[in-house]
């Protein structure tokens, strides 16, 4: 429980007492359990959405839900996905762009993809359908935290550097396949408890996975082409970028296969 519990503990805001070594063994041991992190970080936002959605009306309910996902993580994910629009849209060097991407300073792209990213979100959920918003908030982040894996085990890390290129590099698809399976389960899960008709939750499980690992690994080799392997910020990207993708895929769900 030691590595699930750092993975609690680096990816979210969670107070959790606990002092547990931050080591690359600790890390590729606790990535299977990124789907789950995903569901612990979605459980107040989800809580919220449905408790706001009646008296206060969809847009606020959105807005609340948008608020939470980004208060449970400290949006730190954002900050990955703002670091590397920062350093990709440079078109410089790719030393350049490393050293963009590790600068604090917030550029004007960094800007323009935190926006996008966190307006995307609120039309997402300001459009799915009644009964597939909950679960399509639960779903989306499991399925970003699955992704991230696949994205870890796509590529090598970037720099010559040891931390967090330690456990990047000794991910594979052992644990991508774990991931995996673990996501699976939790989201064919949710979508029982939410009355999907038992026969089709296989097909639409697969619907939904299918779309976040493509991306998670495109996205690797896009940025090994231009940045020579993957950082801790085209990670938290993947995340940004594959539970946007997983929202959208939701709403055509509920609105074309399960309306």
């Amino acid at each position: 429980m030691r590595p699930l519990i750092l993975m609690i503990q680096f990816m979210t805001r969670y107070p959790i007492p606990m002092a547990i070594d931050f080591s690359a063994v600790h890390f590729v041991r606790g990535m299977k359990w990124m789907p789950l992190v995903g569901l612990l970080a979605a459980v107040p936002a989800a809580g919220g959405l449905a408790l706001a959605d009646g008296p206060l009306g969809r847009d606020v309910a959105a807005l609340i839900a948008v608020i939470l996902l980004i208060g449970i993580t400290g949006g730190l994910h954002l900050d990955g996905l703002a670091d590397t629009a920062d350093g990709l849209f440079s078109y410089r060097s790719r030393e350049r762009m490393l050293e963009i991407m590790r600068d604090s300073t917030l550029g004007v792209n960094g800007v323009i993809a935190v926006v996008l990213a966190i307006l995307a979100r609120y039309i997402l959920l300001r459009s799915i359908a009644p009964a597939g918003i909950v679960p399509a908030l639960l779903i989306a982040p499991v399925l970003s935290r699955m992704a991230l894996v696949w994205h870890s085990a796509s590529a090598r890390y970037a720099r010559e550097e040891r931390g967090l290129g330690d456990f990047v590099n000794q991910t594979g698809l052992t644990q991508a396949g774990m991931a995996t399976l673990f996501s699976l389960i939790l989201v064919g899960t949710i979508l029982l408890v939410w009355g999907i008709q038992p026969g089709m939750v296989p097909g639409l499980t697969l619907v939904f996975h299918l779309p976040p690992i493509a991306l998670a690994t495109g996205f690797a080799a896009y940025a090994s082409r231009r940045l020579g392997g993957i950082t801790g910020d085209t990670i938290g990207a993947s995340i940004e970028l594959s539970e946007l993708l997983s929202l959208f895929v939701a709403l055509l769900v509920w609105q074309y296969w399960l309306a």
